[in-house]
């Protein structure tokens, strides 16, 4: 059973890169708020004109309301929540608020809109980060170089704690800084469009070398599953040849040689079983058949079967179902599975100890646990439980789960196996519950003599 990975949308990779890429700007951004607050507040502590702070503190206190909220939002609702003209235009209008009160063209923080200017340009589109240039950055840029050269509405827009820098603003710097700074936004936003078409391009080609690769390993994989299948397919007749023709000659021969022949059947037998899970990982899984089903019947039924299998290993099946569990299922597939289940916890019991077996209802569900005290999961291949070959069992060969999980998924569910307090294995199979239309069974699904049921309710594993 060969699985492609679905294919990928490369306008919805780059977008979820770029989410992701936005998401660690706000994160960063909530963390400068603070700091940039700080060094307001020791500009505003040193510089005694009431005017600069009287627009750095609310200035402040706006950038960093903003970025509080915008992070909030996104944590709520997600980067889509987050409307990047909003932010643009309130952290430029910030920036040139905070480059007004401390110094205008000479100001520090005016270097920040360069690097706004940038960073806009790889997230935004390019029409509005230039509309925000040459409506709004640009124009502030040659207003301050007016105030600068005219000293109007305010005398200087330098600090006095810059000492005798205010001699510039009255020559020809005002208008040098202002041309200088307007060319330098607009290479800023080129750079951040070149920045985003290269980002753009290196997308397309990693999601195109990944796509090439998932070709090629599914080609291999669907041919090592077709080759698989068809070895599986031919040996399976020379196998029931082997067993029929083993049985013949059993009946002729006594002692050592019949002891022999019977370990060959087992053999054989443990070689169809191997050979029909590769039969069934190799299929493609064919559509649900879908029936009305009472799951706990259905376990128990199950049940009977290892029975036998069970005394002769000491083991005791225990089924607990206190409640009908009614859902539309394919019988035959979620037969096979709960099989699977049942098998690998016999398997994995030791003598005088008990496989339990619960069918319960839960949130719209269907839940049957096989909880047992066997060895437990090893923690070397916990993770890979589910993977084809990965197996505990020393003739196991590691494609029993693959297919068991494969029928749970196909029906809307899950499988997991974890781990047990006290040692052990729990074994859960989830599945989707719908309303079936069968009667209500009038013996219920309680456990028959055969089958006893605890005394108590079966503890569930944590």
């Amino acid at each position: 059973m060969v699985r492609l990975a679905p294919a990928i949308d490369r306008t919805s990779f780059r977008q979820n890169a770029s989410e992701r890429a936005v998401l660690r700007l706000t994160r960063v951004r909530l963390y400068v708020a603070p700091v940039l607050g700080g060094l307001a507040a020791v500009f505003a502590f040193f510089e005694p004109v009431m005017w600069r702070k009287a627009v750095l503190f609310p200035v402040v206190a706006a950038l960093f309301l903003l970025s509080y909220i915008e992070w909030l939002r996104v944590r709520a609702y997600g980067v889509q929540a987050l409307s990047m003209p909003l932010n643009m235009g309130v952290m430029l209008l910030g920036q040139i608020g905070l480059a007004f009160a401390t110094g205008g063209l000479f100001s520090p923080a005016i270097a920040a809109m360069l690097l706004v200017a940038t960073v806009a340009s790889v997230f935004a589109e390019a029409r509005v980060v230039y509309l925000f240039i040459d409506g709004l950055q640009a124009p502030a840029v040659w207003c301050m170089a007016l105030v600068h050269v005219f000293g109007w509405p305010v005398p200087t827009l330098i600090p006095e704690m810059f000492g005798q820098a205010s001699v510039l603003e009255h020559g020809v710097a005002p208008w040098v800084l202002a041309s200088l700074y307007t060319l330098m936004l607009n290479a800023a936003a080129r750079l951040g469009s070149y920045l985003r078409e290269l980002f753009a391009e290196l997308f397309d080609e990693a999601i195109a070398e990944r796509d090439r690769a998932l070709a090629m390993n599914a080609e291999q994989a669907r041919a090592l599953t077709t080759l698989s299948a068809e070895l599986a397919h031919e040996l399976k007749n020379p196998l029931a040849s082997v067993k029929g023709l083993s049985a013949l000659v059993a009946r002729d021969v006594q002692g050592k040689a019949a002891d022999r022949l019977q370990v060959l059947r087992g053999e054989v037998d443990r070689m169809q079983g191997i050979l029909d899970e590769l039969l069934d990982f190799s299929r493609p899984l064919v559509p649900l058949a879908m029936e009305d089903v009472e799951l706990g019947e259905l376990a128990h039924q199950v049940a009977r079967l290892y029975e036998a299998t069970a005394a002769d290993s000491g083991v005791q099946l225990s089924l607990s179902a206190s409640e009908p569990v009614r859902l539309r299922c394919d019988p035959r597939k979620v037969r096979q599975v709960v099989i699977n289940l049942i098998q690998n916890a016999l398997d994995a019991s030791r003598n005088g100890t008990v496989v339990e077996i619960e069918v319960v209802e839960k949130a719209g569900n269907a839940h049957l646990r096989v909880l047992d005290r066997g060895v437990g999961i090893n923690p070397d291949v916990a993770g890979s439980l589910f993977e084809p070959g990965v197996t505990t069992k020393e003739h196991g060969s590691g494609i029993g789960l693959v297919v068991a999980r494969s029928l749970a998924r196909q029906h809307g569910g899950e499988l997991t196996l974890l781990a047990r307090d006290g040692g052990g294995a729990l074994a859960e199979l989830t599945l989707p519950l719908q309303a079936a239309a069968v009667p209500p069974l009038e013996s219920g699904v309680q456990a028959k003599p055969h089958i006893p049921v605890p005394a108590k309710p079966v503890r569930e594993a944590r």
